[in-house]
Protein backbone atom coordinates (compact mmCIF):
# COMPACT_ATOMS: atom_id res chain seq x y z
CA UNK A 1 0.00 0.00 0.00
CA UNK A 2 0.96 3.63 -0.38
CA UNK A 3 0.22 5.57 2.81
CA UNK A 4 -0.29 9.34 2.83
CA UNK A 5 0.66 10.28 6.40
CA UNK A 6 -0.24 13.79 7.60
CA UNK A 7 2.60 14.93 9.90
CA UNK A 8 1.86 18.67 9.75
CA UNK A 9 1.41 18.69 13.53
CA UNK A 10 5.18 18.38 13.93
CA UNK A 11 6.94 21.65 14.71
CA UNK A 12 8.79 23.44 17.49
CA UNK A 13 6.09 22.85 20.12
CA UNK A 14 6.16 19.13 20.94
CA UNK A 15 2.90 18.73 22.83
CA UNK A 16 1.24 15.37 23.39
CA UNK A 17 -0.27 14.86 19.94
CA UNK A 18 2.96 15.95 18.23
CA UNK A 19 4.91 13.46 20.35
CA UNK A 20 2.47 10.72 19.38
CA UNK A 21 2.86 11.60 15.70
CA UNK A 22 6.65 11.79 15.85
CA UNK A 23 7.22 8.54 17.72
CA UNK A 24 4.68 6.56 15.73
CA UNK A 25 5.96 7.77 12.37
CA UNK A 26 9.59 7.15 13.40
CA UNK A 27 8.67 3.58 14.26
CA UNK A 28 6.65 3.00 11.10
CA UNK A 29 9.35 4.33 8.80
CA UNK A 30 12.00 2.29 10.61
CA UNK A 31 10.27 -1.09 10.60
CA UNK A 32 7.70 -1.16 7.77
CA UNK A 33 9.08 -3.22 4.92
CA UNK A 34 5.84 -3.56 2.98
CA UNK A 35 4.36 -0.11 2.46
CA UNK A 36 5.43 3.16 0.84
CA UNK A 37 4.89 6.54 2.48
CA UNK A 38 4.08 10.04 1.36
CA UNK A 39 4.48 12.34 4.36
CA UNK A 40 2.96 15.80 4.62
CA UNK A 41 5.15 18.17 6.64
CA UNK A 42 5.04 21.88 7.39
CA UNK A 43 8.80 22.48 7.66
CA UNK A 44 11.65 20.97 5.65
CA UNK A 45 13.84 20.35 8.73
CA UNK A 46 11.25 17.88 10.09
CA UNK A 47 12.86 15.28 7.83
CA UNK A 48 16.01 15.37 9.97
CA UNK A 49 14.14 13.66 12.82
CA UNK A 50 13.74 10.43 10.84
CA UNK A 51 16.01 7.61 9.69
CA UNK A 52 13.65 5.77 7.35
CA UNK A 53 14.02 2.24 6.09
CA UNK A 54 10.66 2.26 4.32
CA UNK A 55 10.37 4.12 1.00
CA UNK A 56 9.28 7.68 1.79
CA UNK A 57 8.73 10.93 -0.07
CA UNK A 58 8.21 14.20 1.76
CA UNK A 59 5.58 16.74 0.69
CA UNK A 60 6.05 20.17 2.23
CA UNK A 61 3.07 22.47 2.60
CA UNK A 62 2.14 25.59 4.55
CA UNK A 63 -1.55 24.68 4.76
CA UNK A 64 -2.44 25.12 8.46
CA UNK A 65 -3.70 22.23 10.57
CA UNK A 66 -7.22 22.42 12.02
CA UNK A 67 -8.29 25.05 9.51
CA UNK A 68 -11.15 25.45 7.06
CA UNK A 69 -8.56 25.85 4.29
CA UNK A 70 -7.21 22.34 4.76
CA UNK A 71 -10.58 20.86 3.84
CA UNK A 72 -10.11 22.19 0.31
CA UNK A 73 -6.40 22.82 -0.11
CA UNK A 74 -5.04 19.47 1.09
CA UNK A 75 -7.09 17.52 -1.51
CA UNK A 76 -5.88 19.98 -4.15
CA UNK A 77 -2.26 19.63 -2.96
CA UNK A 78 -2.31 15.84 -3.28
CA UNK A 79 -4.67 15.49 -6.26
CA UNK A 80 -1.87 14.24 -8.51
CA UNK A 81 -0.56 11.78 -5.93
CA UNK A 82 -1.49 8.11 -5.98
CA UNK A 83 -2.14 6.71 -2.51
CA UNK A 84 -4.31 4.04 -0.94
CA UNK A 85 -4.80 5.38 2.57
CA UNK A 86 -4.75 8.78 4.30
CA UNK A 87 -3.56 8.47 7.91
CA UNK A 88 -4.13 11.46 10.19
CA UNK A 89 -2.57 11.19 13.68
CA UNK A 90 -4.70 14.20 14.71
CA UNK A 91 -8.41 15.03 14.95
CA UNK A 92 -8.44 16.54 11.48
CA UNK A 93 -8.85 15.03 8.05
CA UNK A 94 -10.25 16.45 4.78
CA UNK A 95 -13.75 15.02 4.64
CA UNK A 96 -13.51 14.27 0.90
CA UNK A 97 -10.65 11.88 1.71
CA UNK A 98 -12.22 10.34 4.82
CA UNK A 99 -13.63 7.26 3.06
CA UNK A 100 -10.10 6.03 2.57
CA UNK A 101 -8.73 7.54 5.76
CA UNK A 102 -7.94 6.96 9.41
CA UNK A 103 -8.51 9.74 11.92
CA UNK A 104 -7.02 9.72 15.44
CA UNK A 105 -9.03 11.02 18.40
CA UNK A 106 -6.90 11.38 21.50
CA UNK A 107 -9.64 12.56 23.86
CA UNK A 108 -12.94 14.41 23.88
CA UNK A 109 -12.06 17.11 26.39
CA UNK A 110 -13.71 19.80 24.25
CA UNK A 111 -17.06 18.01 24.41
CA UNK A 112 -16.87 16.76 27.99
CA UNK A 113 -15.95 20.22 29.33
CA UNK A 114 -17.55 22.52 26.72
CA UNK A 115 -17.54 25.60 28.98
CA UNK A 116 -13.75 25.57 29.03
CA UNK A 117 -13.46 25.85 25.25
CA UNK A 118 -14.66 28.20 22.55
CA UNK A 119 -17.65 27.86 20.27
CA UNK A 120 -15.15 27.32 17.44
CA UNK A 121 -13.86 24.14 19.09
CA UNK A 122 -17.37 22.76 19.50
CA UNK A 123 -18.28 23.58 15.90
CA UNK A 124 -15.11 21.88 14.67
CA UNK A 125 -16.14 18.66 16.42
CA UNK A 126 -19.69 18.88 15.14
CA UNK A 127 -18.89 19.79 11.53
CA UNK A 128 -15.60 17.96 10.95
CA UNK A 129 -14.75 15.37 13.58
CA UNK A 130 -18.19 13.78 13.92
CA UNK A 131 -18.54 13.46 10.14
CA UNK A 132 -15.03 12.08 9.79
CA UNK A 133 -15.75 9.42 12.42
CA UNK A 134 -18.82 8.29 10.48
CA UNK A 135 -16.95 8.15 7.15
CA UNK A 136 -13.52 6.74 8.02
CA UNK A 137 -13.22 2.94 7.80
CA UNK A 138 -11.08 3.00 10.98
CA UNK A 139 -10.66 5.40 13.88
CA UNK A 140 -7.61 5.28 16.13
CA UNK A 141 -7.68 6.30 19.77
CA UNK A 142 -5.35 5.89 22.73
CA UNK A 143 -7.44 4.17 25.43
CA UNK A 144 -10.56 2.12 26.11
CA UNK A 145 -12.05 5.14 27.86
CA UNK A 146 -11.61 7.33 24.79
CA UNK A 147 -13.09 4.54 22.67
CA UNK A 148 -16.22 4.52 24.84
CA UNK A 149 -16.41 8.32 24.64
CA UNK A 150 -16.19 8.25 20.83
CA UNK A 151 -19.17 5.90 20.79
CA UNK A 152 -21.13 8.02 23.29
CA UNK A 153 -20.35 11.53 22.06
CA UNK A 154 -19.68 11.03 18.35
CA UNK A 155 -21.83 7.95 17.62
CA UNK A 156 -18.75 6.05 16.47
CA UNK A 157 -19.03 2.39 15.54
CA UNK A 158 -17.21 0.36 18.18
CA UNK A 159 -16.02 -2.25 15.67
CA UNK A 160 -14.22 0.43 13.65
CA UNK A 161 -12.29 1.89 16.59
CA UNK A 162 -8.75 0.61 17.18
CA UNK A 163 -6.72 1.41 20.30
CA UNK A 164 -3.20 2.65 19.52
CA UNK A 165 -1.84 3.86 22.87
CA UNK A 166 1.06 6.15 23.49
CA UNK A 167 4.39 4.42 23.99
CA UNK A 168 7.46 5.52 25.89
CA UNK A 169 10.88 6.55 24.65
CA UNK A 170 13.78 4.66 26.30
CA UNK A 171 15.04 7.87 27.94
CA UNK A 172 12.13 7.71 30.40
CA UNK A 173 13.92 5.70 33.07
CA UNK A 174 15.00 6.25 36.70
CA UNK A 175 17.74 8.86 36.99
CA UNK A 176 20.39 8.81 39.75
CA UNK A 177 20.17 11.46 42.45
CA UNK A 178 21.52 14.78 41.16
CA UNK A 179 22.35 16.87 44.22
CA UNK A 180 23.33 19.90 42.14
CA UNK A 181 19.96 19.80 40.33
CA UNK A 182 18.08 19.56 43.63
CA UNK A 183 20.12 22.38 45.12
CA UNK A 184 19.41 24.61 42.12
CA UNK A 185 15.67 24.36 42.76
CA UNK A 186 15.82 24.09 46.55
CA UNK A 187 14.47 20.54 46.70
CA UNK A 188 16.70 19.14 49.45
CA UNK A 189 13.73 18.64 51.79
CA UNK A 190 11.83 16.52 49.28
CA UNK A 191 9.02 17.47 46.91
CA UNK A 192 5.80 16.51 45.19
CA UNK A 193 5.41 17.10 41.46
CA UNK A 194 2.49 18.12 39.24
CA UNK A 195 2.77 18.06 35.43
CA UNK A 196 0.02 19.60 33.34
CA UNK A 197 -1.50 22.99 32.58
CA UNK A 198 -3.92 25.47 34.19
CA UNK A 199 -7.01 24.11 32.40
CA UNK A 200 -9.73 23.19 34.89
CA UNK A 201 -9.83 19.46 34.10
CA UNK A 202 -6.15 19.15 35.09
CA UNK A 203 -7.28 20.14 38.61
CA UNK A 204 -4.18 22.10 39.64
CA UNK A 205 -5.98 24.40 42.04
CA UNK A 206 -7.30 21.48 44.11
CA UNK A 207 -3.75 20.11 44.10
CA UNK A 208 -2.55 23.48 45.39
CA UNK A 209 -5.24 23.50 48.09
CA UNK A 210 -4.25 19.99 49.15
CA UNK A 211 -0.61 21.05 49.37
CA UNK A 212 -1.54 23.99 51.59
CA UNK A 213 -3.29 21.56 53.96
CA UNK A 214 -0.22 19.32 54.06
CA UNK A 215 2.01 22.28 54.90
CA UNK A 216 -0.30 23.70 57.59
CA UNK A 217 -1.54 20.51 59.25
CA UNK A 218 1.21 17.96 58.57
CA UNK A 219 4.13 20.39 58.51
CA UNK A 220 5.29 18.84 55.24
CA UNK A 221 8.85 20.17 54.77
CA UNK A 222 9.17 19.86 51.01
CA UNK A 223 7.99 21.76 47.96
CA UNK A 224 5.38 21.41 45.25
CA UNK A 225 6.93 21.52 41.77
CA UNK A 226 4.23 22.57 39.28
CA UNK A 227 5.43 22.02 35.71
CA UNK A 228 3.35 23.61 32.96
CA UNK A 229 1.89 26.15 35.38
CA UNK A 230 2.69 29.89 35.09
CA UNK A 231 3.49 31.87 38.23
CA UNK A 232 0.56 32.10 40.63
CA UNK A 233 -0.66 34.39 43.37
CA UNK A 234 0.07 32.21 46.39
CA UNK A 235 -0.82 32.41 50.05
CA UNK A 236 1.88 33.52 52.47
CA UNK A 237 2.10 30.01 53.93
CA UNK A 238 3.25 28.41 50.66
CA UNK A 239 4.68 31.35 48.72
CA UNK A 240 8.22 29.98 49.01
CA UNK A 241 7.17 26.36 48.79
CA UNK A 242 5.60 26.19 45.32
CA UNK A 243 7.88 26.18 42.27
CA UNK A 244 5.95 27.05 39.10
CA UNK A 245 7.76 26.19 35.87
CA UNK A 246 5.84 27.01 32.67
CA UNK A 247 8.14 24.70 30.67
CA UNK A 248 10.62 21.88 31.23
CA UNK A 249 12.78 19.91 28.82
CA UNK A 250 12.68 16.11 28.92
CA UNK A 251 16.05 15.80 30.65
CA UNK A 252 14.98 17.98 33.58
CA UNK A 253 11.53 16.44 33.64
CA UNK A 254 13.09 12.99 34.04
CA UNK A 255 15.08 14.29 37.01
CA UNK A 256 11.98 15.82 38.56
CA UNK A 257 10.08 12.53 38.19
CA UNK A 258 12.97 10.42 39.48
CA UNK A 259 13.50 12.47 42.62
CA UNK A 260 9.89 13.18 43.55
CA UNK A 261 8.14 11.55 46.48
CA UNK A 262 4.91 11.44 44.47
CA UNK A 263 3.36 12.61 41.19
CA UNK A 264 0.03 14.34 41.79
CA UNK A 265 -2.29 13.69 38.83
CA UNK A 266 -5.86 13.87 40.20
CA UNK A 267 -7.30 14.98 36.85
CA UNK A 268 -11.03 15.22 36.35
CA UNK A 269 -10.56 13.56 32.97
CA UNK A 270 -7.77 12.28 30.73
CA UNK A 271 -7.98 10.48 27.43
CA UNK A 272 -4.64 8.85 28.24
CA UNK A 273 -2.40 10.68 30.73
CA UNK A 274 1.17 10.55 29.43
CA UNK A 275 2.82 12.19 32.49
CA UNK A 276 1.54 9.33 34.65
CA UNK A 277 3.23 6.81 32.35
CA UNK A 278 6.44 8.85 32.19
CA UNK A 279 6.56 9.17 35.97
CA UNK A 280 6.07 5.43 36.52
CA UNK A 281 8.85 4.73 34.02
CA UNK A 282 11.13 6.95 36.14
CA UNK A 283 10.26 5.07 39.32
CA UNK A 284 7.94 7.72 40.74
CA UNK A 285 4.78 6.71 42.66
CA UNK A 286 1.62 8.21 41.17
CA UNK A 287 -1.60 9.53 42.70
CA UNK A 288 -4.41 9.66 40.13
CA UNK A 289 -8.02 10.71 39.81
CA UNK A 290 -10.52 7.85 39.68
CA UNK A 291 -12.10 9.20 36.49
CA UNK A 292 -11.23 9.14 32.79
CA UNK A 293 -8.48 6.90 31.44
CA UNK A 294 -5.98 7.22 34.30
CA UNK A 295 -7.20 4.12 36.21
CA UNK A 296 -6.90 2.18 32.95
CA UNK A 297 -3.37 3.38 32.23
CA UNK A 298 -1.94 3.09 35.75
CA UNK A 299 -3.96 0.04 36.76
CA UNK A 300 -4.07 -0.73 40.48
CA UNK A 301 -0.53 0.65 40.85
CA UNK A 302 -1.75 4.25 40.89
CA UNK A 303 -3.32 5.36 44.15
CA UNK A 304 -6.82 6.50 43.16
CA UNK A 305 -8.59 9.44 44.81
CA UNK A 306 -11.76 11.43 44.23
CA UNK A 307 -10.43 14.40 42.23
CA UNK A 308 -13.39 16.56 43.22
CA UNK A 309 -12.52 16.40 46.93
CA UNK A 310 -9.44 18.17 48.31
CA UNK A 311 -9.69 15.99 51.42
CA UNK A 312 -9.43 12.84 49.27
CA UNK A 313 -6.29 14.17 47.57
CA UNK A 314 -4.77 15.07 50.97
CA UNK A 315 -5.51 11.64 52.42
CA UNK A 316 -4.01 9.95 49.37
CA UNK A 317 -0.78 11.92 49.68
CA UNK A 318 -0.61 11.15 53.40
CA UNK A 319 -1.04 7.46 52.70
CA UNK A 320 2.01 7.37 50.42
CA UNK A 321 4.23 9.71 52.45
CA UNK A 322 3.60 7.85 55.71
CA UNK A 323 4.01 4.34 54.33
CA UNK A 324 7.50 3.81 52.90
CA UNK A 325 6.75 0.17 52.13
CA UNK A 326 3.77 1.21 49.99
CA UNK A 327 5.83 3.93 48.31
CA UNK A 328 8.60 1.49 47.39
CA UNK A 329 6.08 -1.07 46.10
CA UNK A 330 4.48 1.59 43.90
CA UNK A 331 7.89 2.55 42.51
CA UNK A 332 8.80 -1.05 41.63
CA UNK A 333 5.44 -2.04 40.18
CA UNK A 334 5.18 1.21 38.24
CA UNK A 335 8.36 0.36 36.35
CA UNK A 336 6.83 -2.93 35.23
CA UNK A 337 3.55 -1.29 34.31
CA UNK A 338 5.21 1.40 32.21
CA UNK A 339 7.30 -1.19 30.35
CA UNK A 340 4.11 -2.51 28.73
CA UNK A 341 3.74 0.66 26.66
CA UNK A 342 6.10 0.65 23.69
CA UNK A 343 6.01 2.31 20.30
CA UNK A 344 6.92 -1.05 18.76
CA UNK A 345 3.61 -2.50 19.98
CA UNK A 346 1.63 0.52 18.86
CA UNK A 347 3.23 0.54 15.42
CA UNK A 348 2.51 -3.17 15.14
CA UNK A 349 -1.20 -2.51 15.74
CA UNK A 350 -1.16 0.28 13.15
CA UNK A 351 0.47 -1.96 10.55
CA UNK A 352 -2.07 -4.71 11.24
CA UNK A 353 -4.82 -2.16 10.65
CA UNK A 354 -3.22 -1.04 7.39
CA UNK A 355 -3.14 -4.65 6.28
CA UNK A 356 -6.79 -5.22 7.21
CA UNK A 357 -7.81 -2.27 5.04
CA UNK A 358 -5.74 -3.35 2.05
CA UNK A 359 -8.52 -5.52 0.66
CA UNK A 360 -11.43 -3.10 1.16
CA UNK A 361 -10.07 0.27 0.04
Amino acid sequence: MKILFDARVLGKQMHGIARYCLNLLQQLLAEDGDNEYLVLIGQAQIRERFIPSAPVRWIQTSIPLYSIQEQFLIPMRVRKEVFDLFHSPTYSIPLVLAKKGIITIHDLIHLIFPRDYSLGHRLFYRLIVRRAVSRCPKVFTVSEKSKDDIVSFLQGHKERIVITPNGLDPHWAPKPLDTEFNRRYGLDQGYLVFVGNPKPHKNFFRVLSAFEVLVKEDHYPGKLVAIGIPSQQLSAEVRDRVLCLPHSNDEDLGLFYSGAELLLAPSLYEGFGLPVLEAMACGCPVLIGNQGALPEIAGDIGLQVDPNQVSSIVNGVRQVLRNKTLSQKMREQGLNRAARYTWEKTAGTVLETYDSLNTIL
